[in-house]
């Protein structure tokens, strides 16, 4: 992939336009829909871009995530977000948004997923009204402190670390232990109050 891709961006700059294209074409026929590169895709959108062909790039992005498996589009939904939010329409900007927080559920992503979430929200605070800053509001997740257990190469005990996590609307269920993490902070911060006064 990274030859193809080397390839056309040599024919690219050096103004051979139509050759650059024929060996993007050539390198999605190769590889084939359903196994093209996400680096190949976001390229050949790339140079779609740069010459204006601006509803080539978007069909590019929109066949190569219809094609992909969803874990594997990350990057597509990053690029092609920039890409509408460039040149696109605001209907086309939340179509691809939400696709996107849509795919990004299923993956374990989740400081991704929360940097689209706060891009859509810089958006909204732009573009948006009231009422679809609020609903955009609702996604962001809830940011918790967690601890974890280290351990050397050996398997011997290194202590703990504290690290962040997210939980997303909709996650709660699967986290049952969540509510009562929370009871138990609000029962410490009364008690810490309580010898306080």
């Amino acid at each position: 992939v990274k030859n193809w891709i080397k390839y056309a961006k040599f024919e690219e700059k050096n103004s051979y336009i139509s050759s650059a294209r024929r060996v993007y074409e050539r390198a999605v026929e190769f590889f084939g829909e359903d196994n093209i590169d996400e680096r190949l895709v976001v390229a050949f959108a790339k140079f779609k871009e740069g010459q204006k062909e601006h509803e080539r790039a978007r069909l590019i992005y929109k066949c190569a995530l219809d094609h992909l498996p969803n874990d594997s589009c990350q990057e597509i939904y990053k690029h092609y977000t920039v890409h509408e939010k460039k040149f696109g329409s605001r209907a086309a900007i939340e179509d691809v948004i939400v696709k996107s927080n849509n795919a990004m559920k299923s993956a374990e992503e989740k400081e991704e997923r929360l940097m689209l979430l706060e891009s859509w929200q810089e958006f909204e605070a732009d573009n948006g009204d009231e009422e679809t800053r609020k609903h955009v509001d609702k996604l962001m997740p809830q940011k918790i402190k967690k601890r974890r257990k280290i351990q050397t190469e050996d398997g011997s005990d290194a202590g703990w670390e504290e690290y962040h996590d997210y939980i997303f609307p909709g996650e709660e269920a699967s986290q049952p232990n969540l509510k009562l993490l929370a009871m138990a902070k609000k029962w410490k911060q009364q008690m810490e109050d309580d010898e306080e006064s």
